[in-house]
C-alpha cells in the first residue's frame, strides 16, 4: 500500500498493538505501540520505559517498524500529460512528467522527470527534458545529508546534454502537517555537451537550494510547490545558473488532478547557440498513486 494522508482534525482516537516509529514537527523520533486512551486528539505512545500522550497535530509521519514485503510498495507518485495546439501558426506543445517518492525511517528518495516539446511552422522544434534523483539521509533535529544526480537537455539554452552529480547538507526549517521548507548547500560536478561545434565542458559548481511545499488533504486536495536552485560556478568564474519551478495542483476527483506549473532556467554565460533564459507555463492533467 502507498502512504495514507490524513487531516488530524478529522481523527479522534488511534490505537494499535503494532510497533510504530513517529516523527514530530521538531524532528524528534519516538518508538512504541499506540495504546488505547480515553482522551481525544492525542496518541498514547507506549514505549519500553514509559508512556506519553502526544498531540496528533504535532505528528508529521508515522510508520510501522515491522519489516515486511509491503514496505517496498510504499511509494507515492504521479504521472501527468498536457497538450496545446494553435491552428493559426500550427503551434503544438506536448508535455509529460512523473515523480515517485519513498519515505522511510532514516531516508527520503525522490525520482522525477519531465519532457516539454514545442513545434511551430517556420521555427525549429524545441525540446526540454530533465530527469533527476535526490536521496536524503535523515539525521537528528531535522538535518540531512543529500546525494543528487540529473540528466538534462535544453535546446533553448543550447545544451544537448548536461550531466550533474553532487552532494550536500541541509535542514528542514519548517516541518508540519501542512508545509515543508528545506534548504540545502553543496557541491556538484557538471558536464555539458553543447549544441553546435562547441567543445564539451566539465565544471565544479556550488549548490544553493530551497524547496517549499504547502498541502491540504481535505477533498479536494491541493498542493503548492516551489523550488529555487542556484549554481555559482567555482571553475568558470562569474558564471551563474539558476532553476526556478512553481506548481499548483488541485484534485478534480479521487486521484485525478489538474496542474498549473511554471519554470524558468537561467544561465549568465550560455553556449553560443543558446539564450540566457528559458521559461514557460504548462497546464496538464494527471493521476496520483
Amino acid at each position: 500500500m502507498s502512504t495514507v494522508y490524513i487531516e488530524w482534525k478529522d481523527i479522534l482516537q488511534v490505537s494499535s498493538k503494532a510497533l510504530y516509529i513517529i516523527e514530530l514537527e521538531d524532528g524528534t523520533r519516538l518508538e512504541g505501540r499506540l495504546a488505547e486512551t480515553d482522551t481525544t486528539s492525542q496518541l498514547l505512545l507506549q514505549g519500553k520505559a514509559q508512556e506519553q500522550l502526544i498531540d496528533m497535530t504535532r505528528i508529521v509521519w508515522i510508520d510501522p517498524l515491522k519489516l515486511d514485503a509491503n514496505r517496498i510498495k510504499r511509494w507515492d507518485g504521479s504521472v501527468s500529460a498536457g497538450f496545446d495546439s494553435s491552428k493559426a501558426n500550427s503551434d503544438t506543445s506536448l508535455s509529460a512528467s512523473f515523480d515517485a517518492r519513498r519515505r522511510a525511517e532514516d531516508f527520503q528518495l525522490n525520482f522525477s522527470g519531465s519532457i516539454y516539446s514545442r513545434s511551430q511552422d517556420g521555427a525549429e522544434d524545441n525540446l526540454r527534458a530533465n530527469f533527476g534523483t535526490v536521496y536524503r539521509g535523515l539525521l537528528e533535529d531535522r538535518w540531512y545529508w543529500a546525494a543528487l544526480g540529473s540528466l538534462e537537455r535544453n535546446d533553448e539554452l543550447g545544451i544537448d546534454l548536461r550531466t550533474l552529480g553532487g552532494g550536500g547538507y541541509g535542514r528542514f526549517l519548517v516541518q508540519t502537517g501542512r508545509s515543508l521548507w528545506s534548504v540545502t548547500g553543496g557541491l556538484a560536478v557538471v558536464n555539458e555537451q553543447r549544441a553546435g561545434d562547441e567543445a564539451a565542458e566539465t565544471n565544479l559548481e556550488a549548490i544553493l537550494n530551497t524547496d517549499y511545499e504547502f498541502f491540504t488533504y481535505d477533498t479536494p486536495k491541493t498542493t503548492l510547490t516551489t523550488s529555487l536552485t542556484v549554481f555559482p560556478s567555482l571553475t568558470d568564474s562569474g558564471r551563474v545558473r539558476a532553476d526556478l519551478e512553481f506548481a499548483l495542483r488541485r484534485e478534480l476527483i479521487s486521484d485525478l488532478f489538474v496542474e498549473l506549473s511554471l519554470y524558468d532556467s537561467y544561465d549568465s554565460r550560455p553556449p553560443v547557440d543558446g539564450t540566457e533564459n528559458d521559461y514557460g507555463i504548462v497546464t496538464s492533467l494527471g493521476y496520483t498513486f
